[in-house]
């Protein structure tokens, strides 16, 4: 699912997240920012209900996918 622009500045971060340090990375959401920093700090408002030791942000295009759902 692909979120439209608002601005051709604006950038999708996917966000990933564990509770623990034994737990895996995660996708918990995605977030829509200007830049790094505000991805981080739409990331943290967004997504701090949890307890989480770890979390980070990817710029959507920097995800390479190795295969999908219905993909051969």
């Amino acid at each position: 699912m692909s979120m439209t622009r608002v601005h051709d500045k604006v950038r999708e971060y996917d966000v990933f997240a564990r509770k623990a340090r034994i737990d895996p990375l995660h996708h918990v959401g995605r977030v829509v920012a200007p830049d790094d920093g505000a991805a981080m700090a739409y990331a943290r408002a967004t997504y701090d209900e949890e307890r989480w030791i770890e979390m980070i942000i990817v710029p959507r295009e920097a995800v390479i996918t190795l295969w999908a759902p219905g993909e051969e």
